[in-house]
């Protein structure tokens, strides 16, 4: 066996084939990782369709944050920049209501009333997701999974 063929074995070694729902051979674990690549790029394609997924998306500190948000969206959570800075320690306080404020500027968070009847503390404005924004990330979920579904691999 050449180095190239060692080095493909290892690899193929140590993937975790048995979370997937189908066999993958040796040979063909390129494939899988070709199919992979394809996708990953037709994700980043897609996340450019609308302005509100391109600013989200544009790095991971917004991502984060938008994740944050979304799930106590979802969850019908108060969610204000101190509990997401303390759920994100890695950024400072600063950084983060810096990009929150960028996002309600720009109309993709929206302050609103938490879901439950009283909130904490009437100063602290609750964060949410723009309906723009939860729609395109929704749909682009929704494509992700549609893809996903369509193009199982043949391997």
């Amino acid at each position: 066996m050449g180095k190239h063929d060692l080095r493909e074995k290892r690899i193929y070694d140590q993937l975790n084939f048995d979370k997937l729902t189908f066999k993958v051979q040796p040979d063909s674990s390129k494939t899988l990782g070709a199919n992979i690549s394809h996708f990953l790029q037709e994700i980043f394609k897609m996340r450019k369709s609308k302005p509100s997924l391109t600013w989200c998306f544009a790095n991971i500190k917004r991502v984060k944050i938008f994740l944050q948000i979304f799930h106590a969206n979802e969850a019908g959570l108060e969610i204000y920049k101190e509990e997401i800075a303390k759920n994100i320690p890695e950024y400072s306080y600063k950084t983060i209501a810096k990009i929150i404020d960028d996002g309600i500027e720009n109309g993709y968070f929206v302050l609103l009333s938490p879901d439950t009847l009283i909130g904490k503390d009437g100063k602290i404005k609750n964060i949410r997701p723009s309906e723009e924004l939860v729609v395109a990330f929704l749909n682009i979920s929704i494509e992700i999974i549609s893809h996903i579904d369509k193009h199982k691999p043949n391997i």
